[in-house]
């Protein structure tokens, strides 16, 4: 059976709809609200598991309320396995309001994370020999490191969403096979794809939102045109991306190359509906 891990970030969104910003010192309020289950690799493990694969998310919540419904909507409502390496932390989970612009297609995030003690380690050494791949976001440098070169050790195939560039990612995106990230990560005095050459990494490819994205593999390189959509809430349309490029990529065992086009369909979808799972169940529906 194909099992697909995941590590990284976990969090929740408190999403308004609203197509004009609140100036400083004023209130603003609207009706149009929602909560969502956030952070990168959280959303690209619902997506594995809606499509059909059977997740495991290795991740830091804590033991306060918010984290408890968080883990309790993962396991009842994704059938996703949940490893809590902060359980016993007092701490909030990553929280994040979020602006949505629907006439624009734009979102503003205001985010909080809070640094937990990270404990029993070795707990996910088992999960990775038992997986068919490892993922991480590398948003949690006290666990991703360490994460990532036990799956090395195990030769397990590793994906990374970077992200953002930060201060750690060097050691962690030398320990990759596959790399989706995004043309905004950029590490200093050189871009992404000349670094990475440098690396042990097979797959690269570059999205740049509507626009094409880049592909690189071995000596090969190309482009994969963006579905042309009406855009309404782009929020996690990345993570929709990396989480159904494991599931063609590694579930059904498609190539580099046309698992990404494959999930490049699932994201573009995605942003026609608002929020982050409506566009990947409508997607299912259709394609049955």
């Amino acid at each position: 059976m194909i099992k697909g891990l995941f590590c990284g970030l976990t969090g929740l969104d408190i999403t308004y709809y609203q197509n004009e910003f609140p100036s400083e010192n004023f209130k603003s309020k609207t009706n149009d609200y929602q909560t969502f289950i956030g952070g990168p690799a959280a959303n690209a493990a619902i997506t594995y598991s809606i499509l059909g694969g059977d997740a495991t998310l290795i991740t830091c919540l804590g033991n306060s309320t918010i984290a408890k419904a968080i883990k309790t909507e993962l396991t009842d409502d994704y059938h996703i396995k949940v490893i809590d390496l902060a359980e016993d932390e007092n701490r909030l989970p990553s929280l994040s309001s979020v602006l949505v612009n629907m006439q624009k297609a734009t979102r503003t995030i205001w985010s909080g994370q809070q640094q937990f003690s990270i404990n029993n380690e070795t707990i996910y050494e088992n999960l990775i020999m038992e997986s068919s791949f490892c993922f991480s976001d590398c948003n949690i440098p006290e666990i991703s490191i360490n994460f990532l070169k036990k799956s090395r050790m195990s030769e397990k195939p590793i994906i990374l969403d970077p992200g953002s560039w930060k201060s750690h990612f060097p050691e962690c995106l030398s320990l990759a096979d596959e790399i989706i990230a995004s043309i905004n990560c950029t590490p200093p005095e050189r871009d992404l794809v000349t670094f990475l050459k440098s690396t042990s990494v097979q797959n690269i490819a570059l999205t740049d939102g509507e626009n094409d994205t880049l592909w690189f593999s071995n000596s090969k390189h190309g482009r994969i045109h963006i579905p042309k959509v009406e855009a309404i809430d782009t929020l996690a349309a990345g993570d929709i991306l990396h989480g159904a490029y494991c599931y063609y990529r590694y579930h059904e065992n498609e190539p580099f190359v046309e698992a990404l086009e494959k999930a490049t369909l699932v994201a573009s979808r995605s942003v026609h509906y608002a929020g982050p799972r409506e566009g990947v169940f409508k997607f299912m529906n259709n394609r049955f």
